[in-house]
């Protein structure tokens, strides 16, 4: 499996704002790698965006799941990506770093998609396991606002929190389209509030997905015209606190506290216990460019402005000089 050079890692680390140096490495069986795994984790979410901008900004609309060209959409260029991308990044990272990584492929529920019924659509979604002192734990970067916010062990039933009031679940179960009822995956499910319904959002294996696999899901999710991806233009990244006197040798000092979201022509914010705070409306597709550079931090080539041109995701109404 890949891994990046220690320049890059470096790189990385200065990416997300890693306070510490010397960089640092997971010590199994010190008791200091999941809180590590853990801050990389938040790190992760709030500098690198959940995004489709790709699919309608640029002249391919293709997307790399090639580990270098993940790096320079990243780190040099400021941009994420969707699961497969932000996934094979961080979990290449951590792979790097000395922890111990399986990616796997997983199937989003219909309640997700919007879809009518209590089904899941097909393998196009990815996540890590990664493992420390023989524990499993689903580690995800590539789900937006409703994905984990830190590593979840593989325990059936076992209910963590998240940001504020929100709560996840992990469910080793059969899943509804399983005609061999002893079939089981792992069903990953979300809350707002302790009187919210339970959503569930994806399932996922256990077993190995190979990189060949995953370039044949990507090219579904990217090509499709029913994929929310080419439907949708959005960012998301996680929003943060700071504050002083954090662990800083573990990364520590950073806390998610929600989400900031581009999603077609608005800009919004949800900060944990606050009603959600509309930030901008776009009315052209110059402001949304704007908006982009603004709230994420992205700025498009000329090249990249043009590709959206004739989609129906343009706003419509800006021309380009």
């Amino acid at each position: 499996m890949a891994t990046y050079t220690a320049d890059q890692i470096h790189r990385y680390f200065q990416h997300i704002g890693w306070p510490a140096q010397p960089l640092p490495a997971p010590g199994h069986g010190n008791g200091t790698t999941l809180p590590l795994l853990r801050s990389l984790m938040t790190r992760q979410l709030s500098a690198v965006p959940f995004e489709s901008l790709s699919l309608h900004y640029s002249p391919t609309h293709t997307l790399s799941l090639a580990p270098n060209d993940l790096f320079a959409k990243v780190v040099d260029r400021h941009c994420g990506g969707y699961c497969m991308e932000n996934n094979t990044f961080f979990g290449t990272v951590l792979r790097s770093l000395g922890f111990t990584v399986t990616p796997v492929g997983g199937r989003v529920s219909f309640a997700t998609t919007g879809r009518p019924g209590n089904g899941y659509a097909g393998w196009s979604h990815m996540v890590n396991i990664v493992t420390i002192d023989n524990v499993k734990y689903l580690v995800d970067v590539g789900f937006g606002a409703n994905g984990p916010t830190k590593p979840l062990p593989l325990v059936s039933g076992e209910e963590t929190a998240g940001i504020g009031t929100t709560r996840f679940k992990l469910t080793y179960t059969a899943l509804p389209g399983h005609t061999d009822r002893t079939q089981r995956m792992w069903v990953f499910s979300f809350r707002g509030d302790d009187d919210a319904p339970w959503v569930d959002a994806y399932a996922f294996t256990e077993m190995e997905f190979f990189p060949e696999d995953f370039e044949v899901m990507n090219l579904s999710t990217m090509t499709l015209r029913q994929s929310f991806f080419v439907q949708s233009v959005f960012c998301v990244k996680m929003a943060v606190e700071t504050w002083e006197g954090g662990v800083e040798e573990d990364g520590e000092g950073v806390e998610g506290v929600g989400w900031l979201t581009l999603h077609g022509e608005k800009v919004t914010r949800k900060i944990a216990g606050k009603p959600a705070e509309g930030l901008q409306e776009l009315k052209t597709e110059e402001e949304r460019v704007e908006a982009l550079k603004r709230w994420f931090g992205i700025e498009l080539s000329e090249a990249e402005k043009g590709g959206i041109q004739g989609l129906s995701t343009e706003i419509r109404g800006w021309k380009m000089a």
